[in-house]
């Protein structure tokens, strides 16, 4: 194994004091002269040393460290919000380190523990679906922690921590909206599971247009979805039985399940059926890219999400716990045109 250069050895090559070294290695300013500091690079360079991040961190009281907790990393949103905050942070000189929680409140909460106990010097958490029902515990956890937190993506309530996410009930109405405007009258609508609150608020944004265009109740049909293509696929019969000539899906994910099924059973899209995703994710991976969508722009989220987490950093050393900031970002989502949604059609 090859063993680390020290700092020392970098000063003594370089016939400078090893503080002399340390302020130019770490970019720190100093009256030390253009040549001298060019002299030092170059022995590091020369020797390959490479800063200790342990002993920096001891000294300056920072690691340069952030974490992000994401109920399901295989999930398109979640995946997508992760390399663009890890993005963020590297450009801001902070390494992001990501974990999943499975969407499991106990896991949740030991993951907190163990990147609290690493000093990080901060901490994205996208909530599990049962911190929703356990928000008590969630908020002694985040009171309790030593560094700043930022809530992303799934907002619990404006009493806990800062938050930054988007307006799910607007965009649910967008979608309704867009579906009123082509003339459709008979509505279903697949929501992600029953506890997401994020899937709720879209699916109500959603119901609330509609019925105030006065769109009778039995003309609306809402489904569970689970967020998965699978759920989108399995609820499109019901969909089809029960007439619908246009749907919203509360993520792109489950539009695309269903009109994978919809062409199975002969079913065209938009001729016979209009439909509207959310996200607008699936067009990063070059997926079904002529979809109409509910935007949530994920590289808008991770810069908001950066500023307002590294805000408290920056003011950490103050002593003020920001952890219990309250203070939450409503983001506002756009209706993105694709190919599939069309005048509603005159009969089925």
């Amino acid at each position: 194994m090859v063993r680390r250069v020290t700092l020392r050895e970098v000063a003594q090559e370089a016939q400078v004091s090893v503080a002399a070294a340390s302020l130019v290695l770490n970019n720190k300013p100093s009256r030390i002269s253009q040549r001298t500091q060019q002299r030092i690079r170059d022995v590091a360079k020369r020797l390959q040393y490479v800063v200790n991040e342990n002993a920096r961190g001891l000294v300056t009281n920072e690691t340069r460290l952030i974490a992000l907790i994401v109920p399901d990393i295989e999930n398109m949103f979640f995946a997508s919000l992760a390399k663009c905050l890890e993005m963020e942070c590297r450009l801001s000189g902070y390494q992001l380190f990501i974990s999943n929680s499975d969407d499991d409140r106990t896991l949740e909460r030991q993951l907190m523990r163990n990147f609290v106990g690493r000093d990080i010097d901060g901490l994205f958490l996208i909530p599990a679906i049962d911190s929703y029902t356990d928000r008590a515990l969630l908020h002694d956890q985040i009171y309790a922690s030593p560094c700043p937190i930022a809530i992303i993506d799934r907002l619990i309530t404006a009493d806990i921590c800062d938050g930054v996410g988007f307006d799910n009930e607007l965009g649910g109405r967008l979608a309704a909206q867009r579906l009123l405007r082509a003339g459709h009258e008979r509505f279903a609508c697949i929501t992600g599971n029953k506890d997401n609150v994020n899937a709720n608020t879209r699916c109500y944004g959603f119901l609330k247009a509609l019925q105030e265009h006065d769109v009778p109740a039995d003309s609306i049909l809402t489904l569970d979805g689970n967020y998965r293509f699978s759920g989108g696929y399995d609820a499109a019969d019901a969909v089809a039985d029960f007439g619908a000539t246009g749907l919203f899906c509360c993520n792109d994910l489950m539009a695309l399940g269903a009109i994978d099924r919809f062409r199975e059973l002969g079913i065209a899209i938009p001729a016979d059926l209009s439909i509207i995703g959310y996200d607008n994710i699936v067009k990063r991976f070059g997926l079904f890219t002529h979809l109409t969508t509910v935007e949530q722009n994920v590289s808008e989220l991770a810069s908001q999400s950066w500023q307002c987490l590294y805000r408290h950093i920056q003011h950490h050393d103050s002593g003020r716990n920001c952890a219990k900031a309250n203070d939450l970002l409503l983001l506002e989502p756009r209706l993105v045109e694709g190919d599939t949604v069309a005048q509603a059609p005159i009969s089925r």
